[in-house]
């Protein structure tokens, strides 16, 4: 497992791609919102050590070279600290962190403390818990997928932190059984697939789900709650996202792109957020 301690950087973007490097290791990957030309020269891009393949209908592959390892170990800025993620050459070209939320995770560190709860719905590796539970909160970190909740335990002990609670559920069926139960937080994230399926096979269609997610959610924040909503769907316009929130009386506090910046000061769009309060 490699390690070291120099972070992310987006290095370029263009033609449909962007190179990255976590910590030493460079990575190659489609992005298609990576509009426009490349910026730096070929013999940069060419420094990277794994390079994804798309398929037509087929999952791609990792093209790497040189002695890269499977996974290894990125840390992350958190406020004046930092955090450590397990990182991985996955399918689909994912790698086990979205660093463009890295906006949220501060938001999470600065706006949690010791006696407030974080509801992590679709977790994914835990980025985000791991930071509720850094700054003291108690943290539920919920997830269909039996291999990533366990890839996101693996870094909540990489940081050793112990207040997060592990479910592996359909999102929606916690979020209704919390309700039942009469459970409530004070913030809640989450960053639903555009599709899935759940534990049990459940399919999760995100254009078809969202507004009922959105109310579920919105019953289950205390009175001065916050949710915050993400989403990598092109087919959903941000001014839509708002205006569910509002339906479901939470008022929108800050919206716009999540992104990540070049050194030449480029600017990647990856995904849309809304930040919304309980106006109850």
């Amino acid at each position: 497992m490699q390690t070291s301690n120099d972070g992310y950087t987006l290095l370029d973007f263009g033609c449909g791609r962007k190179l990255e490097q976590f910590d030493n290791v460079i990575v190659d990957r489609p992005e298609i919102l990576a509009l426009g030309n490349k910026t730096m020269p070929q013999n940069l891009w060419n420094k990277a050590v794994a390079v994804y393949l798309e398929k037509p209908k087929e999952v791609g592959v990792w093209n790497k070279k040189g002695d890269i390892k499977d996974s290894w170990i990125c840390d992350f800025p958190l406020g004046e600290k930092t955090f450590k993620l397990q990182l991985s050459l996955g399918k689909f070209k994912h790698l086990g962190v979205f660093p463009e939320q890295l906006k949220h995770w501060n938001y999470l560190f600065e706006n949690l403390s010791k006696g407030k709860k974080l509801l992590n719905l679709f977790g994914y590796t835990g980025a985000a818990s791991l930071a509720g539970a850094l700054a003291g909160a108690e943290v539920f970190h919920v997830d269909s997928s039996k291999s990533i909740l366990k890839v996101a335990r693996e870094n909540a002990k990489l940081n050793k932190i112990a207040n997060i609670h592990w479910v592996q559920e359909d999102a929606l069926k916690f979020a209704l059984r919390e309700g039942r139960r009469q459970n409530r937080y004070d913030i809640i994230v989450m960053d639903p697939p555009i599709f899935g399926r759940g534990r049990k096979g459940e399919i999760w269609k995100l254009e078809e789900g969202l507004e009922h997610l959105v109310k579920v959610a919105s019953e289950l924040l205390v009175k001065t709650g916050t949710l915050i909503l993400n989403t990598y769907s092109p087919k959903l316009e941000l001014e839509e996202m708002i205006q569910v929130c509002k339906k479901y009386n939470l008022q929108c506090t800050d919206s716009g792109w999540l992104s990540v910046s070049t050194s030449r000061n480029d600017t990647l769009n990856l995904s849309k957020y809304v930040l919304a309060t309980c106006s109850r």
